[in-house]
């Protein structure tokens, strides 16, 4: 009998030490102070759409400043959900350390290509997951840029993903920008690309004043290896301007046409 109590007494002083030490690491952990927020730009991609100075101040007026303690609760759930409601965020991780510093990991979202239109409210960014982005007003990114003729809504909203991901126009356009931007010659030589109102895309180069002829989306990697093909291997960079027009559309043929 005697050794029943003693084992139950054993067992109730092991479960008071466990709690009052539980509560004494709670109450030091929840003392802690905010030491530092540092912020991270993972796998920068060089987009200034957001910038560290935009997001301390996101995170200031959500009450996350320097010597804060964690008695404020900081919700890292609730930090991360407004940070991922910016435009420029792609995915966004916040906890605290041992040092007592703030941890925010953000990725950032990447554009590939800029559509420009008429109306301002149509103007908008690709992001290389085929989503839009709006523009900024700080910032320009020197992608491809897009004109023309494709069908957008007519109340359309640049803050929702999908809001024209399915679009098979706006498909065409995204497997284009990717293409370009996968190939450092392509990103480099292609500035413009004007859609017509038949479909077809034609191409102004960064270098040589001559429009490129490039017809449907069908075969684009073989009219883009003929494109290559032209001005690495065809005329002189000093003679290129003697050409207006460089026609890839008819299958195993680049046509150029001379300035009168």
């Amino acid at each position: 009998m005697l050794k029943k109590i003693g084992k139950i007494f054993f067992w109730i002083s092991i479960l008071s030490g466990w709690i009052v030490l539980s509560g004494f690491v709670s109450s030091f952990y929840q003392d802690i102070k905010l030491k530092k927020v540092q912020i991270n730009f993972i796998e920068d991609n060089l987009h200034e759409f957001i910038t560290k100075s935009e997001v301390n101040s996101m995170l200031s007026l959500m009450g996350i400043v320097e010597k804060v303690t964690l008695k404020h609760e900081i919700d890292f759930s609730h930090i991360e959900t407004k940070l991922l409601n910016h435009s420029a965020i792609n995915s966004a991780e916040v906890y605290f350390n041992n040092n007592g510093n703030l941890e925010v990991n953000i990725k950032k979202r990447t554009p590939i290509a800029r559509f420009v239109s008429p109306v301002y409210e149509k103007n908008f960014y690709i992001d290389d997951n085929g989503f839009l982005m709006p523009l900024c007003s700080t910032y320009v990114s020197r992608v491809p840029i897009f004109s023309g003729k494709i069908n957008i809504p007519e109340r359309l909203n640049l803050y929702v993903l999908d809001s024209l991901h399915k679009s098979p126009d706006f498909q065409k356009i995204y497997k284009m920008s990717k293409l370009i931007n996968n190939d450092s010659f392509l990103k480099s030589q292609i500035v413009q690309i004007y859609i017509n109102n038949n479909g077809y895309f034609e191409f102004i180069p960064r270098i040589g004043n001559q429009r490129i002829l490039f017809g449907s989306t069908e075969n684009m990697e073989k009219k883009f290896k003929k494109i290559k093909l032209f001005y690495k291997n065809g005329p002189q960079p000093k003679d290129l301007n003697k050409y207006d027009t460089l026609n890839v559309l008819y299958e195993n043929q680049i046509i150029c046409s001379k300035r009168n």
